[in-house]
């Protein structure tokens, strides 16, 4: 039982330190929103919100997540999984409606505000067709202390 109490102790300290900053502002690449502009913004300690906006020639996507965040052995480096929805428009199907799940890594450098942040995930379109997707992307924010 003391084991036990040990565990949660250190989960639960480790997860009080995930993050040293508020907000962060920048551009994501990828699938499901192509190019986007992506802002990434702390709950608390280790929860956070991540919305973005972006598209390509034929149409626009709107997706947000919920995202749980905890440290790594690396200063700086940190590790994030969760999930949300997209919404979109495009000339050629029309409305694009599904969810996703996200996993992914973060860099946050010491001396500079910018992160950079890698993800992966599944996505499930429900709207035009049912469709299983796979998509993923790469993000440089600013961050706003």
């Amino acid at each position: 039982m003391k084991l036990f109490y040990l565990t949660l102790v250190l989960v639960f300290s480790q997860a009080a330190h995930a993050q040293l900053y508020q907000t962060s502002i920048g551009l994501k690449g990828g699938f499901p929103g192509y190019g986007s502009l992506n802002v990434k913004h702390f709950l608390t300690r280790s929860n956070a919100i991540e919305g973005s906006i972006g598209g390509n020639q034929n149409g626009i996507i709107l997706q947000g997540m919920y995202e749980i965040n905890a440290p790594l052995n690396t200063p700086g480096l940190s590790w994030y999984y969760g999930g949300g929805a997209y919404i979109g428009s495009y000339s050629n199907s029309g409305m694009l409606l599904g969810v996703t799940g996200v996993l992914g890594i973060e860099y946050r450098f010491e001396d500079f505000p910018l992160n950079i942040a890698l993800d992966s995930g599944p996505a499930l379109n429900f709207i035009p067709t049912t469709k299983f997707n796979w998509g993923g992307g790469l993000a440089a924010r600013y961050i706003f202390k």
